[in-house]
Parts: structure tokens; C-alpha cells; sequence
């Protein structure tokens, strides 16, 4: 199907005409003057006034603005509570488009008239929003389908906004210590990156398609999509039959407790086992279809969690129930990068919130209070959380906040004990003992390639069921140099042998035993080539 660039970039220097005028109507020209927007009045005071203000001027500055509000209001660990709530008021919703406006987007995004595509088409639309509306249509063949049109112009609009947001942000780093903090340009990196995403409608199908694939096993829904009709400016997808759990919310419905427990196992799945995630899974965006299964829709914003990133989590989950206050330390001041930070103190405040929780159920644990303190400290000791994370924290967040609306005697962090303990099972294993096999077997590869004597020497171990030891003369009577001299290949050899022995009962523990294998022969192989 046609997928035309749209229209010509908008002059960045128009753009920065216009946002000059919307900040001097909200009387911030000190704050246009300190960003650099208006040389030679840099000194100018700034004064933003309440956070309201703010939230006023970001909507007259248009889409890109009210979706980085958005943003910046799951940012507890770099925004005070004031400042999260105002900005939490921003929603995006627009004034629709008429469909006259919107014709030449579908007809051009199609390739062909609308009537040879669709039976009907409603025109006017389900919903707006700043980047798509959403209509519906049905097929030729009568199947009902929803049709998401993105905005004309918009992409245009982002683009020049972006261009500009990336040079206030250098601007007001260099100018700003506090600014600074909030690493802007990774900030805006990764805003710029889930932007993209959500204007291109294709991509919003593809994740909707692979996220689904993950959650067709538990008996949880999204809709199809219509692949002849799915480009960047418009998708075409199934139209679920259902009820939006907001029924429920409203009273409307039954079920809260059931629906709520599938809903949690679907987003703590999603995050702790697939790594790609709904990142907004608001009851607006949840589904109970008519044979009672649960269907999540609009993957405009996804979360994305690497296979790293998420070992990390494990690790700080297994620090905090392990009490182990130093490791906590040290992952996160891994995230946000910081070595100027009195780590002595930081390691006694955290070691003080996680005593606050100590001995505590799980019933009376309160993610949003927990999540909230250590914001807290954060910005305490002006650490900032990369993203990725901050975006996971936040679906976290929307997850507990919309479970315990629909059943208020329901726990998250007691429905996730669970699944960790699954993922910790699938880690151990056989299946995750294989993979370690795998990457065990790479690794003594390698070292065979540079030590071709150790594998021979392990063989003969194997084959014999003895491991023959060569003493040098005068070497027993000097224990600590006979270690010193000791012959790193039956070190390993024999640390293979005894893993080998030990996985039969103790897979675990064997394995590690023969991973650690590599150690003597990989660190002497290592000397002998500093020595050369």
C-alpha cells in the first residue's frame, strides 16, 4: 500500500517563532530568556509560577508538549509530588478532525477508494487523540473492523517540535546544574524513540502482534490486524466484542476479583517473562469480551526491557528480600550513573526504607509507597532512574492502582511471589541449565582454541578416573610455593571432574563448578600472553 512522505519539515525557525509568542503569552519570557531563546536577556529572572502554569503552557505548545508532560509525570524520582500530579492532569485528547480533512490521509495511505476497502465507514470518529483518530468501518465481506488514521500534518509538527526540544534541552543543561540532573538528552532520546513509534501505525501493529502471540497462552486477547491495510499513516484491526472493564469501575459489571487476577498475571508476565510489555494498560485500554476472556488494545506505547536490564531487576528484588542494602547501592547508583554521591549515607537510608518493610507480609505492602520513597530518596541524593525503568516503575504503578480498584482486598506484590519463584524455577532448571550448557560449551571452546593442552589433559583425567599430580623436587616441603606452582590446567581439569561428579545430584552446583572451570587455564593462558 502507498506509504508518500507526507508534506515539507516545518521551518524550525517558524516553530521557534511560535513558541517564543505561546511563552511570552504565559508570561515566561525569563524562562525563553534563560533557555537561550532570546539572546542578549539571559539574565532575566525566571519564575514558572505554580506547576498548573506549566501544564496551561504545555498544552498551548501543542501535542509533542502535552505527550512529554506526560512523561515527565511518571518521573517521580526527578519531580516532587506537585509537580507529578499537575502534570498528571494532561490529557491527550483533541478536538476531531472532520472527515473531510482526514479523506486524503486514508485515500493516499490506501492506495485505492475508500469504498472499494470497506462496505462502511463511519465518519464520525470513536476517538481523537493528537497524533490518530479512530473510526468505524466494516469490510466487504461485513467483518467489523476499526480504522486508526493518524492526524495529517502531525508527523511534520513532531519533527520540528523534537528538533527544537533536543536544542532548549542542550541549551538549558549547559545554564542548569538542575537541569542537568535530569540528563535531558537521554531523556528526550528515549521520548524521541516511543514517539516514533506511536506515529507509525505499523509499528503499533506489529507489537500488538508479537506482545498477543505471548499472551494467547493465558487465555488473554488483542486484536488482528488487517496487514493489506496497515502502513505508517493509517492500521485497520479486529473489532473486539466486548465490554470495557471500566463497566465494571462504573458498576456496571461483575467480576472484579477474577478479572483482576487475569489482568495482573497478564502485565507481570508480559514484564518478567516476554521483556516487551503494554506500556499503558489503563482500564481504557482493557477489554472483557463476551466469552468472558480478557483483551488488552492501542499498543501505541510499548516497554521495552532487555534481557540485562531485566537480570538487573532480578538482582535489586533479591537485594531488597535478602536485605542486602550494599547491592541495592550499587545497582542503583549502576542506573543512574552517579559517582559523586556520599555512598555510606545513601546505603544507610536505603538500609533504614527497607527495615520500614522488614518482618511485613505481602497483604500490607503498598507498591505506590514503597515506589514513592524511594522516589524520594532519589531526589534526595539526586540519582535518576534510566527510562526503560522509569517507564516499567510507572505501568507498575497504573497495574496496582487499577487491580485495586477493581477488588480492593487485591495484592500485586503477592500475585508477582509466584511468578518470581516460576522465572527463578525456569533459571535452574533443565531448560535454563541447557542454555548455560550452551554458553559453558562456547566458552571452553574458546579457551581449548588458546589452550589445546587442557582439553587433551581433561580427556586423559576422564578416561582413567585418576588425576595424576607431578610434584617438583623440594616443592613439598614449601606448600604456599607449590600453589603458587601449581599447574593451572589441573586446576580447571580438575574442577571439571568434580562438576562433572556433582551435577548427577546437585545440577546447580555442579554447573557452576564447571563453568568456573575456565578460571585457572583462561587467567594463566591470559599471563603467559602479558608475559610475551
Amino acid at each position: 500500500m502507498s506509504n508518500a512522505v507526507d508534506e515539507p519539515q516545518i521551518g524550525e525557525r517558524t516553530r521557534l517563532a511560535e513558541l517564543i509568542q505561546i511563552m511570552s503569552r504565559h508570561g515566561l519570557n525569563g524562562l525563553a530568556s534563560r533557555l537561550g531563546l532570546l539572546p542578549g536577556r539571559s539574565e532575566q529572572p525566571v519564575d514558572l509560577g505554580t506547576p498548573e502554569r506549566v501544564v496551561a503552557l504545555l498544552r498551548d505548545l501543542g501535542p509533542v508538549a502535552v505527550k512529554l508532560g506526560q512523561v515527565l509525570a511518571t518521573r517521580e524520582d526527578l519531580l516532587g509530588p506537585e509537580w507529578v500530579r499537575a502534570l498528571s492532569a494532561l490529557q491527550d485528547q483533541v478536538t476531531p478532525l472532520p472527515f473531510e480533512a482526514l479523506e486524503p490521509t486514508i485515500l493516499a495511505a490506501l492506495g485505492s477508494p475508500i469504498e472499494d476497502v470497506f462496505a462502511s465507514f463511519d465518519r464520525d470518529p470513536i476517538a481523537a487523540a493528537s497524533i490518530a483518530q479512530v473510526h468505524a468501518a466494516s469490510l466487504r465481506d461485513g467483518t467489523e473492523v476499526v480504522v486508526k488514521v493518524r492526524r495529517p500534518g502531525i508527523a511534520e509538527r513532531v519533527d520540528a517540535d523534537l528538533r527544537l526540544l533536543r536544542r532548549i534541552a542542550r541549551l538549558a543543561a549547559r545554564h542548569s546544574p538542575e537541569i542537568r540532573r535530569l540528563k535531558p538528552d537521554e531523556l528526550l532520546r528515549f521520548f524521541a524513540e516511543s514517539l516514533s513509534q506511536e506515529m507509525d501505525l505499523s509499528a503499533e501493529a506489529a507489537a500488538c502482534e508479537s506482545i498477543g502471540a505471548f499472551l494467547q497462552p493465558l487465555g488473554v486477547r488483542t486484536p488482528a490486524f488487517y496487514w493489506d491495510q496497515v502502513g505508517r499513516r493509517i492500521n485497520v484491526q479486529e473489532r473486539l466484542d466486548g465490554m470495557p472493564v471500566r463497566a465494571i469501575l462504573d458498576g456496571a459489571g461483575r467480576g472484579g476479583a477474577d478479572v483482576a487476577g487475569k489482568y495482573a498475571d497478564a502485565v507481570l508476565r508480559m514484564i518478567i517473562f516476554n521483556g516487551r510489555f503494554h506500556a499503558d494498560p489503563h482500564p481504557g485500554n482493557v477489554f472483557i469480551l463476551t466469552d468472558g476472556s480478557l483483551a488488552f488494545i492501542d499498543f501505541g506505547a510499548v516497554g521495552v526491557l532487555s534481557p540485562a536490564r531485566r537480570n538487573e531487576v532480578v538482582t535489586l528484588v533479591l537485594a531488597i528480600a535478602g536485605e542486602d542494602t550494599r547491592s541495592v547501592t550499587d545497582v542503583l547508583l549502576q542506573w543512574s550513573g552517579e559517582t559523586d554521591v556520599d555512598r555510606q549515607a545513601l546505603t544507610r537510608d536505603l538500609d533504614a526504607l527497607i527495615g520500614q518493610f522488614r518482618g511485613a507480609v505481602l497483604q500490607q505492602i503498598d507498591l505506590a509507597d514503597i515506589f514513592g520513597r524511594v522516589f524520594t530518596l532519589l531526589r534526595t541524593y539526586r540519582l535518576a532512574l534510566p527510562p526503560d525503568l522509569a517507564l516499567l516503575l510507572r505501568t507498575l504503578l497504573i497495574a496496582e492502582g487499577f487491580v485495586r480498584r477493581l477488588d480492593p482486598g487485591f495484592d500485586i506484590a503477592a500475585r508477582a511471589a509466584p511468578i518470581a519463584r516460576e522465572l527463578l524455577r525456569e533459571r535452574i532448571g533443565p531448560a535454563g541449565l541447557k542454555r548455560g550448557g550452551r554458553r559453558l560449551a562456547t566458552s571452553l571452546g574458546r579457551l581449548a582454541a588458546a589452550s589445546p593442552e587442557l582439553v587433551t589433559f581433561a580427556e586423559r583425567v576422564a578416561r582413567s578416573g585418576a588425576l595424576p599430580i607431578e610434584l617438583q623436587k623440594g616443592a613439598v616441603s614449601s606448600p604456599p610455593a607449590l600453589l603458587r606452582r601449581a599447574d593451572p590446567n589441573v586446576l580447571s581439569a580438575g574442577m571439571l571432574v568434580a562438576g562433572a561428579i556433582l551435577q548427577r545430584d546437585h545440577d546447580v552446583v555442579g554447573t557452576i563448578l564447571m563453568a568456573s572451570a575456565v578460571l585457572p587455564a583462561g587467567w594463566a593462558w591470559y599471563a603467559n600472553r602479558q608475559r610475551r
